[in-house]
């Protein structure tokens, strides 16, 4: 796996924060997100950057991008709701599998324990990784409390995917 996008809603708070905090933790793979209804331009909600910050990210120089057909051509596409899967699909139909829920990434990371995840294992987790109990909440606007219950579930799901995707000589 050498890509990887998050995708939400407006790209300020929970793909920005994946995004980031995947990116500190695993710096060799290409991290990007984007969201379906971008606020194109702007920065990281604060609440989420603060959350970020504590957990070793840095949301500097962030800026909100929109989805595009393009983006969706990355290894493994993770989405924090259904209905985002539903825009991922109706834009790139193919997609779908290499694409699952955030809030399912556990069971995903499960499947690295002979190596480095696989395009095979995400074809396989990408099928049963679509239902509305892997949601992550969105934390626009509604406070720093629901912004680290967030970030938690996030983390979560965030840290052991970047220990089950490739290293630098897996990919060599």
């Amino acid at each position: 796996m050498a890509s990887v996008l998050f995708v939400c809603t407006g790209n300020v708070c929970r793909s920005p924060f994946a995004e980031r905090l995947l990116a500190a933790l695993a710096p060799h793979v290409r991290v990007t997100s984007r969201g379906t209804h971008a606020l194109v331009g702007s920065a990281m909600d604060a609440d989420m950057a603060a959350e970020l910050q504590a957990r070793g990210g840095d949301a500097a120089g962030f800026v909100s991008r929109s989805l595009a057909p393009v983006d969706l051509e990355a290894d493994l596409v993770l989405a924090m709701e259904t209905a985002h899967l539903d825009v991922i699909r109706d834009e790139q139909p193919a997609a779908l599998l290499r694409s699952g829920l955030l809030g399912h990434a556990d069971s995903l990371a499960g499947l690295a324990q002979d190596g480095p995840l696989t395009v095979r294992d995400v074809r396989s987790w990408s099928r049963t990784s679509r239902t509305a109990d892997g949601a992550i909440a969105d934390p626009y606007r509604r406070g720093r409390r629901v912004a680290g219950r967030s970030a938690t579930a996030i983390e979560e799901m965030v840290r052991p995917l970047a220990a089950a995707l490739s290293r630098p000589e897996d990919v060599a």
